[in-house]
């Protein structure tokens, strides 16, 4: 693996200076899925994204703790989990992947972080080998009681279309400026990190996105447009702009209707 640039190192140690004082902010989401197979009602789901160990702004057991208090029936895992600005935290990785396995079914995705430096077979590796269902550009199915649902993950191609005939078109994809292509594609709900809630926010306004660049459009909850809904995450680690303001770690739970 390659090693990261001085200057990500610097980003990396001045994040030290924002790992205190942090309390996590659970949040509800119901989500509409027309077409969810009756096994999949009132299913939750966390989403536990932008971790980006070793920078994690809540300790792994405090993590693993509140994730155990939800009862989630599934947890999704839309990239991230890494930091690139820094040393693999291979040793990090596995003890989280280890844990949440144990607490649900587990569906990940690759973040850019993990596709820097040549990390991204590594990184699978680790999760495959714990028991989480890996996705990229493939799918996985979510067995629930008598039911399954299809669950499909975008790695580094562009979105296509995907249809699951009788099933809603879930997506799990690490990017949320995707947006106007994910309702191009038809998907019904794309669940998103990266965005980092923006960094510093003063109710719904936001500073910096990666990739959107400043005042960023996605950066938390729920996008809808026509039959397409996006849930973004503001995450729960640090990067790029090394402190958060107005914007404590968050895990969304998503509970799952068919209306």
């Amino acid at each position: 693996m390659e090693k990261p640039s001085k200057t990500k190192r610097i980003i990396h140690s001045l994040m030290a200076f924002d790992r205190v004082g942090h309390s996590i902010q659970v949040e509800p989401v119901p989500l509409t899925c027309p077409g969810l197979p009756k096994e999949f009602h009132l299913a939750r789901v966390a989403v536990v994204a932008d971790v980006h160990l070793p920078d994690q702004l809540i300790p792994l057991p405090r993590l693993v703790k509140y994730l155990k208090m939800q009862q989630p029936d599934a947890i999704f895992l839309p990239g991230d989990l890494t930091n690139s600005y820094t040393d693999f935290d291979e040793t990090g990785l596995r003890q989280l992947a280890k844990a949440l396995v144990k607490i649900a079914p587990c569906f990940a995705v690759p973040g850019n972080h993990e596709w820097r430096l040549g990390r991204e077979p590594r990184y699978r590796e680790i999760l495959t080998r714990c028991g989480v269902h890996y996705l990229c550009d493939s799918y996985a199915d979510w067995h629930r009681g008598s039911g399954s649902l299809r669950l499909y993950g975008m790695g580094q191609q562009a979105p296509a279309p995907l249809a699951v005939e009788g099933q809603p078109t879930i997506v799990l994809s690490h990017r949320p400026e995707y947006f106007p292509l994910y309702k191009e594609a038809g998907w019904n709900v794309v669940v998103c990190g990266h965005a980092h809630g923006g960094h510093v926010r003063m109710g719904r306004w936001s500073l910096f996105s990666p990739d959107q660049g400043f005042f960023p459009r996605y950066t938390h909850g729920v996008y809808e447009e026509g039959a397409t809904r996006m849930v973004v995450s503001r995450g729960l680690g640090n990067s790029s702009l090394p402190w958060r303001l107005n914007n404590n770690p968050h895990l969304p739970i998503l509970i799952l209707s068919a209306k």
